[in-house]
């Protein structure tokens, strides 16, 4: 199974109520309610809590990701800058450019 990632606000919402939920489970008053006869089914219970909010983590832990990709494609497409007459020069080819000026003008 893929690991779980905590890192939006969202999702730590999502462990917050997992964790408050799994303690509600595991407490002796909810326990008593199964025992002796039924800690097979409490251990089933359990398991299912897990399972149930393990699965909306990985969906938006999916879908952060996917918003993350779409940011990076967008942050590689640069937009032209406009100087004087030039149009079509983007920020990298304007520092690329002042770099190499700047090596013309230092003495070696």
């Amino acid at each position: 199974m893929p690991a779980v990632e905590i890192v939006s606000a969202e999702e730590t919402r999502v462990w917050n109520a997992r964790q408050k939920e799994l303690q509600e489970h595991a407490s002796y008053k909810t326990k008593q309610q199964y025992f002796p006869r039924n800690m097979d089914e409490w251990e089933e219970k359990g398991k299912e809590i897990e399972h149930r909010y393990r699965q909306e983590l990985l969906s938006l832990n999916k879908q952060r990701k996917e918003e993350e990709k779409q940011k990076a494609i967008r942050r590689r497409t640069r937009n032209p800058v406009k100087i004087g007459k030039l149009t079509s020069i983007t920020r990298h080819s304007l520092r690329q450019a002042a770099r190499a000026l700047m090596e013309l003008k230092t003495p070696r």
